[in-house]
């Protein structure tokens, strides 16, 4: 079986290390680090304390999916054919394929989201949330229109999963009073998600989260906004104008609703133009 956490990169191990615990998300990992060459020279060798899900970049994001799946003393390889991003996170200065050999020294886990329950504490998603906000907040060429800052979004979109994952199991372990600003956090949450997998093209996903928030609040003008612009991407276009039109009647004033809905006129002119010219050649006529 192929581990969903290292399914997406090259990873060899290289060294079997020892014990059954890994590394989970929070935890404080020590580890060696060393980058080198296809040709073995070495571009940096350390040790360095890592607390996975604290990096802001795709280097750091790649590392903590490696993490999560090591034992202590375990050694494994991770291949960059890109190495432009690796240059940028670590300060190495190479325009050549790169390797980084990644050792697990010790690690401190964090605490389950069970045993924080059992002590009554609800920590977790109020400090994960704002670190996701920093992240999908930041306002550099690179994060937001190179099309190689991706990896701002996909750790911005981690943090927001992981505290959606931490107010689902709280669940109704919140105390009443508390209920209400639980529901209102997970609705930011969701649609903080949806705008980090709006930026990578996950629309499908976009619809997906804003159809919870909605659940939850049917009249939030910007999980209506941001699901009608997802339908009108994925051609979906009759729920595309029964969301906009809502938005629309709930905020007529929205510039960004106003302005999708005229998107959402021209695609489906565009749709029916080109349904038409096909059926013209099925048929044999002129259009």
């Amino acid at each position: 079986m192929v581990d969903s956490r290292v399914a997406s990169f090259s990873r060899a191990v290289t060294r079997k290390g020892n014990g059954l615990e890994t590394p989970n998300y929070g935890s404080s990992c020590k580890v060696k680090l060393k980058v080198f060459c296809q040709n073995g020279t070495v571009l940096q060798n350390c040790e360095k304390e890592v607390v996975i899900g604290e990096g802001d970049s795709e280097v750091s994001e790649t590392l903590d999916k490696c993490l999560e799946c090591m034992h202590v003393e375990d050694i494994c390889v991770v291949s960059y054919p890109n190495s432009e991003n690796l240059d940028q996170e670590l300060g190495v200065a190479s325009k050549r394929d790169l390797k980084c050999e990644l050792e697990l020294l010790s690690f401190s886990k964090a605490k389950e989201v069970w045993e924080l329950l059992q002590r009554k504490k609800f920590p977790w998603p109020y400090i994960i949330k704002p670190k996701g906000q920093t992240v999908s907040s930041t306002k550099s060429p690179l994060s937001i229109w190179h099309p190689e800052g991706c990896g701002k979004w996909v750790c911005a979109a981690r943090r927001y999963s992981q505290a959606v994952k931490q107010l689902i199991l709280i669940g109704d372990e919140v105390p009443v009073e508390h209920k209400e600003d639980q529901d209102q956090l997970r609705a930011s949450c969701l649609l903080n998600l949806s705008a980090c997998q709006g930026k990578l093209g996950q629309y499908e996903f976009v619809a997906e989260n804003c159809t919870k928030v909605l659940a939850m609040l049917p009249t939030n003008i910007k999980a209506l906004y941001r699901r009608g612009q997802a339908f009108v991407v994925l051609n979906e276009f009759e729920k595309a104008r029964t969301d906009l039109e809502k938005a629309s009647a709930l905020d007529p004033s929205n510039k960004a609703v106003q302005d999708q809905l005229r998107i959402l006129k021209q695609k489906e002119r565009q749709h029916n133009e080109r349904l038409s010219r096909a059926l013209g050649a099925m048929f044999g006529r002129k259009v």
